[in-house]
Parts: structure tokens; C-alpha cells; sequence
């Protein structure tokens, strides 16, 4: 059943799954084409292991210090360099579906702390998965996306993660706009006119604490994800300083 909100039309259930059918055969098309993604077309969860956002984020942060740490054995790297590397598999999963569902043909899901699951994985780092979902549709999504997905998804687990490791936020949320933009601009260009102009469109409707945080047309953070404070990494295509990044700061 779909219900409006300022232009917005809501589904749950049956109705969400057949508005976001589309999306669903895209990732599915990516899938087939070899592309390993860290969720499943239609979000669902399969298997065992998964925990939501809203548990990782409550304190004492038991289940997300696991999932730290084993990212500090994978890439032997300190606690808050860790966080923040695993945090970028998390917020690009998490955000996939909705850039390019947006790019698609404006139905995203609807992706929140309660609804979104978590789990490792030795592929992808991360994978994630919904349960309850819901999608939205209409023109103009980027209060909704910035309500649901930034505020109700992200916004716990980096305070979460600043809270366990001390790692900045706002890095964080370079990760979170870099995954916003980057399926739009690398996968968008039989979809859209301009694909860096729409990212950027995207960003600036999404609003506080994304907007400005990348660079478009040119893919260049303002901030740093700490890939390159690993010894002997090179720097990400989108770091933001290559030389001065490896301080590793936590900023």
C-alpha cells in the first residue's frame, strides 16, 4: 500500500518489492556480468551471522568491536584505521542500491538502523541485506534519503565507531558522499545525461553532512578514507591529498 508524503509515494511489502523490481534486475545484470557486490538484487538475507545496525550501534558496542577487529587482523592496522576501512564497505553497500535506484528511475529503498543487516565477508569485507523493506518514489528523495539512510542508518554507526576507535566523523561521511556519487558516475552513463551532474544534483538535495564533500566531475574526496596510512598501499583514485593523506589522521 503506498501512501504520500510531500510528493514522496511510500510501499511496503509486496508493493516495495515490484517498485524496486527494476533495481533488482540491474544488480542481478551486474551480477551476471561478473561484478562481486556485497548484497543480494533484492536485498535479501541468506545464511547466518547477521546482526542489525541498531545492534552494532548500542553500546557496549560488543558485536562491532568483533567486526573491528577482525579488520584490524585483515589489514594489520590500528584500531581507528580499521574502523574507517570497514566503515567504507558498509557505506557503500548500504548506499549502492539507493544511488542507483535513484539513478535508476527514482525508487530507493528505504534503508534504516532497525531494517538494514550486517555481516562479514571474506569477498566484500561486508555484506549487507534488508529485512521489512520499504521504498520510496517521486522526483524530488533527497530529504527522505538524508532522513532514512544518513540519519536513521549512518548516523549511529559512526557515532558508534567514533565512540569505540576515536575515528573522525567526519572522514566517515567522506565515505558515505563518495558512495553516494561513485555508482552514479561510474554506472550511470546509459541512464543519464550527465551522470557527474546528477551525482552532484543528488549531494547537494541530500544536503548537511554530505554535500560538499566531494569533488565532482573530478571523483576527488575532501576527505581521507586512511587506505593509504596502511604501510606500502597506494592511494585510493579519489584520495583526496595523495602525499599528505598518509599522516593517517584521524580528522
Amino acid at each position: 500500500m503506498y501512501a504520500t508524503r510531500t510528493g514522496v509515494e511510500v510501499a511496503a511489502g509486496r508493493s516495495a518489492e515490484e517498485a524496486l523490481a527494476p533495481l533488482a534486475r540491474r544488480l542481478r545484470a551486474a551480477v551476471d556480468s561478473g561484478i562481486t557486490l556485497g548484497l543480494s538484487p533484492d536485498l535479501g538475507a541468506s545464511g547466518d551471522g547477521w546482526a542489525t545496525v541498531a545492534e552494532l550501534a548500542t553500546p557496549p558496542y560488543e558485536r562491532l568491536a568483533v567486526l573491528v577487529a577482525d579488520a584490524q587482523r585483515r589489514w594489520d592496522a590500528p584500531p581507528h584505521v580499521a574502523a574507517a576501512l570497514w566503515w567504507k564497505g558498509v557505506a557503500y553497500w548500504t548506499t549502492l542500491p539507493v544511488a542507483v535506484g535513484w539513478a535508476l528511475n527514482r525508487r530507493v529503498p528505504l534503508l534504516t538502523a532497525d531494517t538494514t543487516l550486517v555481516r562479514a565477508s571474506e569477498l566484500t569485507v561486508t555484506e549487507v541485506a534488508a529485512r521489512d523493506l520499504r521504498a520510496a518514489s517521486g522526483d524530488d528523495l533527497g530529504e527522505v534519503i538524508g532522513d532514512t539512510l544518513l540519519r536513521g542508518l549512518h548516523a549511529p554507526l559512526i557515532d558508534a565507531l567514533h565512540a569505540l576507535t576515536r575515528v573522525g566523523r567526519r572522514g566517515l561521511w567522506g565515505s558515505v558522499a563518495e558512495a553516494l556519487a561513485d555508482p552514479i558516475v561510474s554506472y550511470g552513463h546509459d541512464l543519464l545525461d550527465d551522470p557527474a551532474e546528477a551525482a552532484d544534483a543528488l549531494l547537494r538535495s541530500i544536503g548537511a553532512p554530505v554535500d560538499g564533500l566531494m569533488e565532482i566531475p573530478g571523483m576527488r574526496r575532501r576527505t581521507c578514507c586512511l587506505w593509504v596510512a596502511l604501510p606500502g598501499k597506494d592511494a585510493c583514485p579519489s584520495c583526496c591529498v595523495k602525499k599528505e593523506c598518509r599522516a593517517g589522521a584521524r580528522g
